[in-house]
């Protein structure tokens, strides 16, 4: 993982598309659309754009669309934007001015819908299955 592993430092600028990246580290300022396994915004770190990742660590700050399966956000982290998420950590101090929306499983939606009051599956539900 480790060649495929991108830093961006502190003070530094990036304004673009970022891809083929298992992991990056964000202590700068990055303008982006991104794709990746694991996304660390460092403190010093602001991110604007689109994230589409496994992990998202936030300690820095964040405005955009994410979809991520883990989000972690910690004491410093200022979130702006809209952020789906499977599971949501969140430390005391991590402010958030956004929409957050839980990605359900989409079976378990479905199983929901085809269940009744009591608990029991209707019976028109199980002939079309």
């Amino acid at each position: 993982m480790a060649n495929k592993q991108a830093i961006l430092g502190s003070g530094a600028r990036f304004t673009g598309k970022i891809s083929n990246a298992k992991s990056i580290e964000i202590n700068g300022y990055v303008e982006a659309d991104l794709t990746t396994e694991k996304v660390t915004i460092g403190s010093s770190g602001k991110f604007l754009g689109k994230v589409d990742s496994e992990l998202v660590v936030i300690a820095g700050e964040y405005e955009g669309k994410m979809q991520a399966d883990s989000v972690w956000l910690t004491e410093t982290s200022r979130i702006s934007g809209e952020v789906h998420y499977k599971s949501l950590q969140m430390d005391r101090g991590a402010a958030l001015n956004c929409r957050v929306v839980h990605n359900w499983n989409e079976a378990d939606t479905e199983k929901l819908e085809d269940t009744n009051e009591n608990g029991e599956v209707e019976e028109d539900k199980i002939e079309e299955k």
